[in-house]
């Protein structure tokens, strides 16, 4: 490699600028997506002297969500889910062209993650139960017993939850409870687990569900987990705006030992 070539590498990744941060941030939410779907559906796989219980996989997903988000939060604010990235074009957190950079991202690291899945465990081996339903393994569907529309519903309702919670933690007036966001994150997506996933599955990410769907090819009432989560999120984040309104910065209120202290000040006597 060219030394001329190696330090303009070394200066664009030590330099600031646009397209550096928008690279960094669509790399950033393609390993944590990566990351959420392998070890998520790791969780799932029921076939080596393991079954997990559906509490036990409510809270792996749960806790991965928690990891992602302590690992690449200050670099693309974890997102990892295109409806959450919906949801930041609304508040104005994102434009347009980030967002696609993120869905993109995101897309493409779901893909990854469950590939490396395939890889890294035995195909008889990779699925909750028996070998017969290896190729429904991790892909989410709403129960046999459910129309279309209610799985839509339940899909955007979790989804809009969980988009509250965003829209909360990304408001400046909320800057100074800001503690323990990770375990905020993963312990909200396991409860939704928990409640919605014997209905749906409970995707609410569109990315975690279409890679396991491109893998097995299974696209049975796909739709649901696309249109769902995207529409509880912006409906979510919109409604949030548009009620409690997004402030830029928070005016800082007098401290009253100030405003004491500055009345004083005024009624000093001029000296002459």
């Amino acid at each position: 490699m060219p030394a001329d070539f190696r330090a303009g590498f070394k200066k664009w990744m030590q330099g600031e600028g646009t397209m550096k941060r928008n690279l960094l941030c669509g790399l950033a939410e393609l390993i944590g997506t990566a990351l959420l779907v392998f070890l998520g559906c790791m969780g799932c796989v029921g076939s080596l002297g393991v079954a997990p219980p559906h509490v036990q996989i409510s809270l792996t997903f749960g806790f991965v969500v928690s990891i992602v988000v302590q690992c690449i939060g200050h670099i693309s604010q974890a997102h990892i889910n295109p409806a959450v990235t919906m949801g930041a074009v609304v508040l104005g957190k994102k434009s347009i062209l980030e967002a696609l950079i993120y869905i993109v991202s995101q897309i493409i690291g779901g893909i990854l993650g469950f590939g490396i899945l395939k890889v890294v465990t035995p195909t008889e081996k990779l699925t909750a139960g028996t070998v017969e339903q290896a190729d429904m393994f991790c892909v989410t569907d709403v129960h046999g017993s459910m129309s279309a529309i209610q799985g839509f519903l339940l899909e955007a309702i979790a989804t809009g939850v969980l988009m509250l919670l965003v829209c909360s933690v990304w408001d400046v007036r909320n800057e100074k409870n800001t503690d323990s966001v990770p375990l905020k994150f993963g312990l909200t997506v396991a409860v939704l687990a928990m409640a919605v996933g014997p209905y749906t599955g409970c995707s609410i990410n569109p990315a975690r569900s279409f890679a396991p769907a491109l893998w097995n090819n299974q696209w049975a009432r796909h739709w649901i987990y696309w249109f769902g989560p995207i529409a509880g999120s912006l409906f979510s984040a919109f409604m949030y705006k548009t009620v409690f309104g997004v402030p830029d910065k928070v005016e800082e209120e007098p401290v009253p030992e100030a405003v004491a202290l500055n009345s004083l000040e005024s009624q000093k006597p001029e000296q002459s």
